[in-house]
């Protein structure tokens, strides 16, 4: 879902007018983000990660009552947060090891089954509000060739190098009130950054670790191609190009888009009304992007998706219902001749020419979890783990300021 607790901080800049975002409730189904290798499917729902075997079937689980996630949950209660409405949001996998990012600031690394915490903060010195320390919720994650990874949040962006040293970037324009939606990042390992609720220009951003953030569309610069504050759904295609989704108004008034940037130019397809900007946009193997509309009722919960899966090719939609009950849909996945949904009830997979729940086909005996909990983590100010008895001084642990 997406995290409200940095709109606590909104709330001490008088200028801006913060309104209420309303979610939809997680069950134990919801899922999240989805992710694929050559081997397994990654599931990432409220309770923890499901890694399904593609050719067994097999399933093994990472989840709090195994050892896994207890430092997200623990700094979710510590925080009064809504359980149901908040959690871990971005998930991603390389290196042989799976990445899940959570509010709070949680980032947990789990490799040959053992996991790793820390936790990250942004510091409100960068903004001008003091020296005080806020986590930064995790919404979209990516990891480049080099192990280092990038987490996106509200307002900034934080690069953790394999060596535990981070650079944390504030978004370069009126950096109030910029949600990141997705990262993506391309062949030449650049990471495109696109962000909503955002009327100050960081539509979409364009960062290389140990660079600068750039920002690349701004509807109030002329000097740029494209202009919105909005953007949400991307993926990168098999030559290597952008595609965005956005809300964009041309001749015919504000329209959903589909874009395609080669890094100069924009080619726009329009997909829809204004508030039906695609959430989630992936591309196969024949060059064809699929989709999940943005619902865009106001009085609900326009961020995310009731269908149907869309099929953009060559210019012609196609669109593809299911008569199953899947409450909100959140992300697309695809995977060879296979398109999977994350939805409340679970992930829905249509293959040809059919949908089907995914534990139906292809999910088998799950795989025993060893208990991998350990005791709670001290961290400095930075949020770096100490791996030794720390100094007097004041640090985090179990997400609060302690005096050692």
């Amino acid at each position: 879902m997406r995290k409200q607790l940095v709109l606590i901080l909104l709330m001490a800049c008088p200028f801006m007018a913060v309104h209420a975002t309303h979610y939809p409730v997680a069950t134990v189904h919801s899922v999240k983000c989805i992710e694929h290798n050559d081997t397994s499917i990654y599931v990432l729902m409220p309770e923890g990660i499901e890694v399904i075997n593609k050719v067994t079937g097999r399933k093994t689980v990472y989840k709090k009552e195994t050892g896994y996630f207890v430092d997200q949950w623990n700094a979710i209660e510590q925080s009064g947060t809504n359980l149901n409405s908040v959690g871990q949001n971005a998930l991603a996998v390389a290196h042989n090891t799976i990445w899940v990012g959570g509010n709070d600031g949680v980032l947990t690394r789990i490799h040959d089954g053992i996991a790793d915490t820390t936790r990250h903060y942004l510091d409100l010195s960068l903004l001008g509000d003091g020296e005080d320390l806020w986590p930064i919720g995790i919404e979209s994650l990516v990891i480049d060739q080099n192990g280092t990874a990038v987490i996106g949040g509200t307002n900034c962006i934080s690069a953790i190098y394999p060596s535990g040293e981070k650079q944390t970037l504030i978004f370069p324009k009126d950096h109030y009130g910029t949600q990141v939606w997705k990262m993506v990042i391309d062949s030449k390992e650049d990471i495109w950054i696109s962000c909503m609720d955002s009327g100050f220009g960081n539509g979409l951003m364009k960062y290389h670790v140990g660079g600068e953030l750039q920002v690349v569309s701004d509807r109030d610069n002329p000097d740029l191609p494209y202009k919105s504050g909005y953007v949400k759904g991307m993926t990168i295609d098999n030559d290597g190009y952008l595609w965005f989704a956005s809300s964009h108004n041309d001749d015919n008034g504000w329209r959903a888009k589909l874009l395609k940037y080669d890094g100069s130019n924009y080619a726009s397809y329009d997909v829809g009304a204004s508030n039906n900007v695609p959430a989630s946009v992936e591309c196969d193997g024949q060059s064809r992007i699929w989709f999940l509309p943005t619902l865009g009722d106001k009085t609900k919960y326009e961020q995310y998706s009731k269908g149907p899966l869309c099929c953009f090719d060559h210019g012609v939609i196609t669109r593809y219902e299911w008569d199953v009950e899947t409450g909100y849909c959140y992300c697309v996945d695809v995977d060879g001749d296979s398109v999977y949904i994350g939805t409340d009830n679970g992930v829905l997979v249509f293959s040809d020419g059919s949908f089907h729940w995914l534990n139906d086909t292809e999910a088998g005996v799950s795989e025993p979890t060893v208990n991998k909990s350990m005791p709670s983590q001290t961290y400095d100010l930075q949020g770096r783990r100490l791996n030794a008895e720390p100094k007097h001084g004041v640090y985090i642990q179990n997400g609060r300021k302690v005096m050692k």
